[in-house]
């Protein structure tokens, strides 16, 4: 494994775009014995290293990553917060843009990173395996532009950079978590710890030899890069007795404003600047789970993970200072949070908020129930009244399309070009509402809490601006669901409790200055309302970035229409495009 960590990548110079750079990686997905808690598991990684290797580029960057599979699950790697313009292809969902990598075989990923900075990620498409499959993508300014004269980012320079990925450790295997939860139809068994860079931290027994150590220096400014890699829980994040001034989301800078702990939901990433403005000490960064849902319906692990902030001179000092975090579910804390958050234009980033709207849209997201006897060889499940739990958007639980050997994309764009014996494959019907509207916060008790189920698509012309309205139900209980849009970046234009009232929610909206994300939580018994212009054409997958959500059938997908124009078309599938075996069935998430 020590060769392919020391050489997976490799730089060309480009001669045609000043500052810019191709970076050729190589990506090999293996499993490697990795110890935490005392205890050993053999768990697919990248390159052997756990979390993956972080990928430094440049924006305007052009990446080709090889990406081999050497096990015997297949594999997809999504990069994560890329808009991939016009190279959907590249992005990383099996039976949507690409059929799975089988073991033993490759596939090149070929695309560009454009008008972004800062935080993005990556990881694994299929199944859980995004549990160990992840890795940080931090996006630097043009490198021509590195020598502008300050500042070189709008918000002060820092002198050093830390990186944070925030995530979750199972002893038991990951796949065997989820295998049993479905089959079982209930819930599944929490994971045994929090980690911070893949270690829970020294608030956790068999963890302090490894846990993370910064070294800080009196004065310095820390920008600190921070992903929630985690698969099912939303996360504060704090540094004991220092404030974060926040200065980007999801690489889009935003109006820096300081607090002391920020939210970070499963999906999405923040960089925040930290100045060491003590002389001595030892202080914890920590996270811990923020959940609106009761403990005693969605346990969650309690120990917070840990890494240590220590001032230089400060080996003897024995106490070392911890966080205090709001309430895990305090949402009115999450509110002020995101009440604070702001985009803001650049000579880097040109944002438009669309002002009128060509489609309006508004999909209700929530859980249901199916049949108690679908998990045999149990006579009933172990969800609610003992049925299957189910989720869904707009009540259709998305099906993983698996009877053909190409992908959704593939299949619209042959269609697009011509073969129209392919349309017979494509389901273009999902509905822009939902077909029984209720009262979506209200009592729900008496509703059929059974989703149907389908492959369906919704169609979006080329360049049209679109406006969709996120609505939590109470069927079962609410819930906080981050969802995360494929191809894009959105405008975060309203949210609120209750129901979204076309007449007068409205009103409330930001159009000027909104939140700019790629991933966004549904307040729980609550709506967001999200624009974006639909300029980037593909099937692009929506859906909840909590991995039990997804597993349970919470994503549909968009099909985004070419334009007309050279730079309005998708490029031609590659040739070494993996193809779909018969018969196959891979779930996909996050």
């Amino acid at each position: 494994m020590a060769k392919h960590i020391l050489n997976f990548f490799k730089v060309l110079k480009s001669t045609n775009d000043p500052g810019t750079t191709t970076r050729i990686y190589d990506f090999r997905v293996d499993y490697a014995n990795v110890t935490r808690l005392n205890y050993t598991k053999s768990m697919p990684v990248v390159n052997g290293q756990y979390p993956g290797p972080k990928l430094h580029v440049h924006e305007g960057d052009s990446l080709i990553v090889t990406v081999t599979n050497l096990i015997p699950h297949p594999v997809t790697i999504h990069w994560h917060g890329v808009r991939q313009l016009r190279t959907g292809w590249a992005d990383g969902v099996p039976y949507i843009t690409q059929c799975p990598i089988q073991q033993n075989q490759s596939y090149t990923h070929r695309f560009r990173v454009v008008n972004q900075t800062g935080t993005l990620w990556w990881h694994a498409h299929t199944s859980w395996q995004r549990a160990s499959l992840h890795g940080a993508i931090i996006v630097y300014r043009r490198k021509h532009r590195m020598n502008d004269a300050p500042p070189w980012y709008p918000f002060p320079r820092a002198q050093r950079e830390l990186t944070a990925i925030l995530g979750e450790w199972w002893n038991a295997d990951v796949e065997q978590v989820v295998t049993d939860a479905l089959a079982t139809g209930g819930a599944y068994r929490i994971s045994d710890a929090l980690t911070i860079n893949g270690h829970p931290g020294y608030l956790y027994n068999f963890s302090s030899a490894d846990a993370g150590k910064v070294k800080a220096t009196p004065g310095y400014t820390y920008l600190v890069h921070i992903v929630n890699s985690c698969m099912n829980f939303g996360l504060y994040f704090a540094l004991a007795n220092h404030s974060l001034v926040l200065v980007r989301t999801d690489s889009g800078y935003v109006q820096p404003f300081m607090v002391d702990v920020v939210i970070v939901q499963p999906g999405q990433s923040v960089d925040v600047l930290v100045t060491a403005n003590h002389t001595s000490g030892k202080f914890h960064m920590a996270a811990t789970p923020f959940s609106v849902a009761p403990y005693s319906t969605v346990p969650y692990p309690l120990t917070p993970a840990t890494a240590l902030f220590t001032y230089s001179g400060s080996s003897h000092v024995q106490t070392v200072n911890m966080p205090t975090f709001p309430a895990a579910n305090d949402a009115a804390y999450v509110d002020y949070f995101e009440s604070l958050v702001h985009c803001v234009n650049t000579s880097d980033q040109t944002l438009t908020v669309p002002q009128t709207i060509d489609r309006d849209l508004l999909f209700t997201v929530g859980y249901g129930l199916g049949s108690s006897d679908s998990c045999p060889p149990q006579p009933i499940c172990d969800g609610s009244d003992g049925d299957r739990i189910m989720a869904s958007v707009s009540n259709i639980s998305f099906v993983q399309p698996n009877n053909t050997h190409r992908s959704l994309l593939e299949l619209a764009y042959l269609y697009d070009h011509g073969l129209n014996v392919l349309n017979s494959s494509l389901d273009l019907t999902f509905p822009d509402r939902p077909l029984n509207p209720f009262n979506y916060t209200g009592d729900s008790s008496n509703l059929n809490p059974a989703p149907g189920s389908g492959t369906k698509l919704s169609v979006i012309d080329f360049n049209s601006s679109v406006q969709l309205v996120l609505q939590d139900t109470s069927i079962l209980m609410f819930e906080m669901h981050p969802f995360h849009l494929h191809g894009y970046s959105f405008f975060v234009v309203g949210r609120g409790y209750g129901n979204y009232d076309p007449d007068s929610s409205p009103a409330t909206f930001n159009v000027i200055n909104p939140p700019f994300r790629n991933t966004y939580a549904v307040p729980a018994g609550g709506w967001v309302a999200i624009r974006f212009q639909a300029d980037n054409p593909g099937v692009w997958l929506l859906h909840c970035h909590i991995e039990i959500h997804i597993s349970w059938g919470m994503e549909m997908a968009f099909l985004v229409r070419e334009g007309s124009g050279p730079n309005q078309t998708l490029s031609a599938p590659p040739t070494d495009l993996p193809i779909c075996p018969s018969n196959s069935l891979v779930n996909s998430t996050s």
